[in-house]
């Protein structure tokens, strides 16, 4: 009877040590149970508040860097890049140059602004004298070949494609002055409306604009910037690209002319121009 009694107090005292056991197990988890264990919806919650504070964090600090970056660039190149009354150049070489103003003077290429208000006094004529000789006569010298005479203006005019060409207070580049004189492609006749002989192979006649741009290659040229434009069809600028790959490979020795474009049909218009 006693052992009885003895066995069964143990048992009743052991009871809450072995549920105390059984709920020890069942709150500790393991490593795996944990990773496998689905999120409740605060955890989900909470993290994703974390990530989206962080992201929001992120983004305003490049925001507030990219801001301060661009007003610095743009306040520097305001101030630089002002008309200058006197002087005799708007944009002198010891100035930072950002962008071409074609209202501005720029000593670098020695460009100077023809406008309708401005440059009014320019004459193309000297400029194109090589040309309208040509057109002229049918040829571009009366010099003897090989003669001393003969070799100092094609030396001569060399240069002038090389290094560009001034006269008075204008100057054009060595490529804008091959485009008018050795450069030929279909042009329009001043007189086509009267007499509709409609295009024919020519000389290009000088264009503001075109002047505008190849002074502003010539500057980007110098600085080692990329040339980027924009612009409408027909405006003869395929022949002007094509020109500015041709003159460099007749005048510079081992010169190489790489064209490429986003397809066939765009890229041999060009090079028929060649």
């Amino acid at each position: 009877m006693a052992k009885r009694v003895i066995s069964r107090l143990t048992a009743i005292t052991q009871q809450p040590e072995e549920k105390a056991k059984k709920r020890k197990k069942v709150d500790m988890e393991t490593p795996l149970e944990k990773r496998n264990k689905k999120p409740t919806y605060s955890d989900k919650y909470e993290e994703e508040l974390i990530r989206q504070l962080f992201e929001e964090e992120v983004k305003k600090r490049l925001q507030e860097k990219a801001d301060e970056e661009e007003s610095d660039y743009y306040e520097d190149s305001a101030q630089k890049h002002t008309k200058k009354k006197d002087g005799i150049w708007d944009v002198p070489l010891d100035e930072e140059i950002h962008y071409f103003d074609p209202e501005l003077s720029y000593e670098i290429t020695g460009y100077r602004p023809i406008t309708m208000d401005q440059g009014l006094d320019f004459d193309p004529t000297p400029f194109r004298e090589a040309a309208i000789h040509y057109m002229k006569n049918g040829e571009y010298t009366a010099y003897p070949p090989k003669s001393k005479q003969y070799n100092e203006y094609w030396r001569e005019q060399r240069r002038r494609c090389v290094e560009g060409y001034t006269v008075g207070k204008y100057r054009v580049t060595g490529d804008h002055y091959f485009f008018l004189n050795f450069y030929t492609m279909n042009t329009v006749d001043e007189d086509s409306v009267k007499n509709t002989t409609g295009r024919m192979n020519g000389f290009p006649r000088f264009a503001a604009k075109q002047y505008e741009f190849f002074h502003y290659m010539e500057m980007c040229e110098y600085l080692g910037k990329d040339v980027c434009m924009l612009k409408s069809r027909g405006v003869g600028f395929s022949e002007i690209l094509a020109c500015i790959g041709v003159r460099p490979f007749i005048t510079t020795k081992n010169f190489h002319t790489i064209y490429t474009a986003n397809a066939d049909a765009q890229l041999q218009p060009v090079l028929d121009k060649c």
